[in-house]
């Protein structure tokens, strides 16, 4: 009888987790890149400089609320600065000092990861996203965390804000690798992601 009733336990165990399983499907998203943005801060002892540059593409794959996977693309030849009309900043930070755009035309983030992390004060739901990030041919795993800020049925909104630390990409000018430390290591991004369910 005791085998029985175990062997029914199991039985029912087992039921319960494949419909569970089977309940939890993945979707697709195609990121919309028009309605995208990357805003990007870097910082100087007394200062700081603002810009952007643009997703040229990008995809995610959500299996409930978490994002299992995805990659975006980012057009590095987009790269503006936005708080002054300097052309010698523009043209540094676009050259081989900083991001080399004509050699390397692109950066890409791809998503390994996540799994929730609480609500923010708005009841939105955040996530600790892993991934791997690749600037100037050069790749690195980083963690952020992605707030979901919007979802409908067919779309969803995600916002984050991601702390790069550039010596690690061997973005070295002015930085605290060679002791001067003239310009911060580390910069800013503060990126929103509209993405349409294909």
């Amino acid at each position: 009888m005791n085998k029985i009733k175990q062997t029914l336990l199991l039985a029912t165990t087992a039921f319960f987790l494949v419909s569970f399983t089977l309940a939890i499907k993945s979707t697709n998203y195609t990121v919309l890149a028009g309605k995208s943005t990357v805003n990007w801060t870097g910082y100087k002892p007394g200062g700081q400089h603002e810009g952007i540059v643009d997703i040229k593409s990008g995809n995610l794959v959500v299996e409930g609320e978490t994002i299992t996977s995805g990659e975006f693309v980012i057009d590095m030849k987009s790269l503006k600065v936005t708080d002054t009309e300097s052309q010698k900043l523009h043209d540094h930070l676009r050259g081989a000092d900083f991001f080399n755009v004509n050699k390397y035309p692109e950066s890409k983030l791809v998503v390994k990861s996540s799994k929730e992390n609480g609500k923010d004060n708005l009841g939105n739901i955040k996530l600790e996203v892993t991934g791997d990030l690749t600037i100037l041919d050069k790749t690195n795993s980083i963690t952020f965390e992605v707030v979901n800020t919007g979802k409908t049925e067919n779309y969803r909104i995600y916002s984050a804000n991601i702390r790069i630390d550039r010596t690690k990409w061997g973005i070295t000018y002015k930085s605290s690798f060679f002791g001067d430390a003239l310009i911060n290591d580390e910069f800013d991004l503060k990126v929103k992601i509209a993405a349409k369910k294909n």
